[in-house]
């Protein structure tokens, strides 16, 4: 019974040993020192494990290439109107008559608000019969200081109550004036705050008026190209709101001071809006165009991007030389190369993923490489 329990013992052991043998992956054929026979019918190569030899890989190539770019600047900006003021009166009063439409166009001088005129009317008319008491007085004491009949003293008063007599209707007709509210300049009414019979106290809004037959466009350039900001003389705009329209702006002003919280240079550019197809309000993308220049450019797919920077491989005969690259821009599928590749340099486009320096290529068709 002990023998059976010792050979039992024996195998379990035996087995236990094999199986981990199995899962390590340690090579018996090492340990012991016999080497594998390959099986009648079979090739050498799966019985020892060793892979077939790879010829050059397949890619596919394209030179690089001389384009004319410009290093241009783009911001995001708003549209202003040309003129913008909030219409208020400069007296309080009683809003007698509303004299528009809601978004007219006027001219300037156009009535808008009519106020209450009772009480200044009234001013104005005891103001001029104090002036004529005053005049006729004067005009007597204008004869007798001729005839020598009045003292110096009664007619300097005469002529001095006169004068302030003239004084308080022109002071009581601009009081008047004032109650007739009319438009600065020619533009177009938003809406209005109030309607008739409010009463408003000076400095109350009343309603907006916009030029707007001219824009600004007011936008932000970082301070690092302030200089291209202040050489440009025009700019292009495009509003997301009018997709596929494209607007050109002259520069008129460039803020002298610079932004302290944003680092950045404010700039003002007009543009005409006779179509009134733009607003005051609307957003709009600003491209301030740069100098032209030469500059090389590869398709985007040749740039392999290794750490912290970017390579190319060039073709050199049939092999490939691994080239660091320094980028500029990024275009439509295309990629400036500042340094690295000159112009009609052989650059692989695909099947690059697994090359590496001096690996040999074979250039094939488009759609061809294998990555």
């Amino acid at each position: 019974m002990r023998m059976w329990a010792l050979l039992l013992a024996g195998v379990v052991l035996v087995a236990a040993a094999a199986f981990g043998v199995r899962h390590s992956g340690i090579d018996l054929a090492a340990l012991t020192g016999l080497q594998a026979v390959a099986v009648k019918g079979e090739p050498a190569a799966r019985a020892g494990g060793a892979r077939p030899g790879r010829g050059p890989a397949p890619v596919e190539t394209a030179p690089a290439m001389t384009l004319r770019l410009s290093d241009d600047i783009s911001a995001i900006g708003t549209l202003l109107a040309d003129e913008s003021v909030a219409i208020a009166p400069e007296t309080s009063g009683r809003v007698a008559k509303v004299l528009f439409e809601d978004g007219a166009a006027v001219a300037a001088g156009t009535p808008l608000f009519q106020l209450d005129t009772d009480l200044a009317m009234s001013d104005l008319v005891e103001a001029q019969a104090r002036l004529r008491l005053a005049e006729a007085n004067y005009s007597r004491n204008q004869k007798l200081r001729l005839s020598g009949n009045v003292a110096e003293s009664a007619y300097e008063e005469a002529l001095s109550t006169r004068d302030v007599a003239r004084a308080a209707v022109e002071s009581a007709e601009v009081r008047l004036a004032k109650l007739t509210i009319a438009a600065p300049f020619s533009g177009t009414l938003g809406f209005r705050a109030i309607s008739e019979g409010a009463y408003v106290t000076a400095g109350t809004p009343l309603v907006q008026l916009d030029k707007v037959e001219r824009l600004q466009a007011s936008f932000s350039v970082p301070e690092l190209q302030q200089a291209a900001a202040a050489a440009a003389s025009e700019v292009e705009l495009s509003a997301d709101a009018l997709p596929g329209e494209r607007f050109t702006a002259t520069v008129s002003a460039l803020n002298p001071v610079i932004d302290v919280n944003g680092r950045a240079l404010q700039v003002r550019a007009e543009l005409d809006n006779k179509d009134m197809r733009l607003r005051p309000g609307l957003l709009v993308r600003v491209t301030v165009r740069g100098p032209a220049r030469e500059a090389v450019v590869v398709p985007e797919s040749a740039i392999v991007q290794r750490g912290q920077g970017a390579l190319v491989y060039a073709l050199d005969g049939n092999k490939v030389r691994e080239v660091r690259v320094s980028i500029g821009k990024r275009l439509d599928g295309k990629v400036e190369v500042r340094e690295g590749v000159a112009a009609g340099d052989m650059v692989v486009t695909a099947g690059n993923a697994r090359l590496s320096d001096g690996a040999e290529v074979e250039a094939v068709p488009a759609a061809a490489a294998v990555e």
